[in-house]
């Protein structure tokens, strides 16, 4: 059990109220939130500021922690050339976009405070301070993603033992607070009989995929590093070749990092593993890139086989980032068909979907359908009771249907 205080903005930074909450062990296994809440919450915001009182110190480390948590979410929704275009609020008005905050471990003196904060973002202030300022962001947060830390070439390769470097390097990183959560396995048993270095190097795809499965994950970020220090050379050189296997698959990245002054051999590998999931950040909020003023809207079939089903989709399409809002127009015993007002693309709402285990395909004779990943679409007509007439948001272009050839063509991932 311990004390944390839920701080809410009111008439300045904050409005204290002290509450109590239970920590519970919730074992080893990876929890994974997909709430938007989640993607707007940035934790663990440490402050210590020494002023001439304690008082006087608290109220600065609250501006501070304002805004370092603000550039935190920024970092995470923003790709790297909008960072740069941010100017950065002012403590009052970030304070505008938070919903709440906790602070934790919060010990004070006559003149400093030292807290741990944590802050709630309100999702649709932030995206209205973004959309105002012309910034594109993405915020579908990837299923989790395993790596599979390879070292040294192939026959000499290492994956599961203590002599991997790389794979204790990934192994101590801090876990990810961006949109991709990158999971590294324990390296136990089950996951030696699973998969070995020469599997992964090899592409075995039915063994990476056992792996991923055994972390609640979907894909394998697969990366090899090979360390070479040439005759004479007074720094090493680490080559790095990183792809993602699965569903959101890649082409493999070859990068090559230099041994810097003063650095060890595992400082050098550090920085390449947090160069490479820096990486991975960026190409997942590069290919889900929401940009304002591109809404688009769609007419969606949704075979269903009872209100159970379409219920469930509902439930999940709520929680779909990029999607401003759907309604149902036509219903009938077999499906439902919904209007979607959307930002961005056919793509990345098909990739945003699938987040939720939703599958977005499009069908020359049916149209645009949708359904649970997993079970396969019923085979039914389109729906043709209706319910209401079909509205639209102004200045929202219908998207056309695009150019297909086969009789039912999933939107590529």
């Amino acid at each position: 059990m311990c004390i944390r205080r839920l701080v809410a903005p009111f008439g300045g930074l904050a409005l204290s109220v002290v509450v109590l909450v239970a920590v519970i062990a919730r074992g080893t296994g990876p929890a994974i939130a997909q709430d938007e809440g989640e993607i707007f919450t940035v934790r663990d915001v440490a402050v210590d500021v020494t002023a001439e009182t304690a008082a006087a110190a608290r109220e600065v480390a609250l501006a501070q922690g304002h805004v370092a948590a603000m550039e935190r979410l920024l970092a995470r929704l923003l790709p790297r050339e909008e960072q740069t275009r941010v100017t950065p609020p002012t403590a009052d008005r970030i304070a505008e976009l938070v919903k709440d905050f906790e602070v934790a471990d919060e010990r004070t003196s006559d003149v400093r405070y030292l807290a741990r904060l944590t802050f709630r973002f309100n999702p649709d202030a932030v995206r209205a301070f973004l959309r105002n300022n012309d910034l594109a962001y993405a915020e579908t947060r990837s299923k989790p993603v395993v790596v599979v830390p390879v070292y040294g070439p192939r026959g000499e390769a290492r994956l599961w033992d203590d002599a991997n470097p790389w794979w204790a390097v990934w192994a101590r990183r801090r876990p990810d607070a961006g949109l991709v959560p990158l999971i590294v396995p324990l390296g136990d048993l089950g996951d030696i009989s699973t998969l070995d270095a020469e599997q992964a190097l090899a592409g075995d795809t039915a063994r990476m995929t056992a792996l991923a499965e055994r972390y609640g994950a979907e894909d394998i970020l697969l990366t090899q590093a090979i360390l070479s220090v040439s005759p004479g050379a007074t720094a090493a050189t680490l080559q790095v070749g990183t792809s993602r296997i699965g569903r959101q698959a890649s082409a493999t990245v070859v990068e090559t990092f230099t041994q810097q002054p003063g650095e060890n051999i595992d400082g050098l590998l550090a920085r390449a593993a947090e160069a490479i999931a820096e990486d991975v950040q960026e190409s997942w909020k590069q290919r889900n890139l929401l940009r304002p003023g591109e809404a688009r809207r769609i007419q969606i079939s949704v075979p269903v086989r009872g209100l159970t089903d379409w219920l469930e989709i509902r439930r999940r399409l709520a929680d779909v980032a990029g999607v401003e809002r759907s309604i149902v127009t036509l219903m009938s015993r077999a499906a439902t068909e919904i209007s979607v007002t959307f930002v961005g693309d056919e793509r990345q709402l098909a990739v945003a979907m699938a987040q939720n285990d939703l599958e977005l395909a499009y069908d020359e004779t049916l149209g645009w359908r949708l359904w649970i990943r997993g079970a396969p679409p019923p085979d039914v007509a389109a729906p043709a009771v209706p319910l209401a007439p079909a509205v639209s948001a102004p200045a929202a272009p219908v998207s056309p249907p695009p150019s297909a050839t086969g009789s039912s063509l999933p939107v590529p991932e």
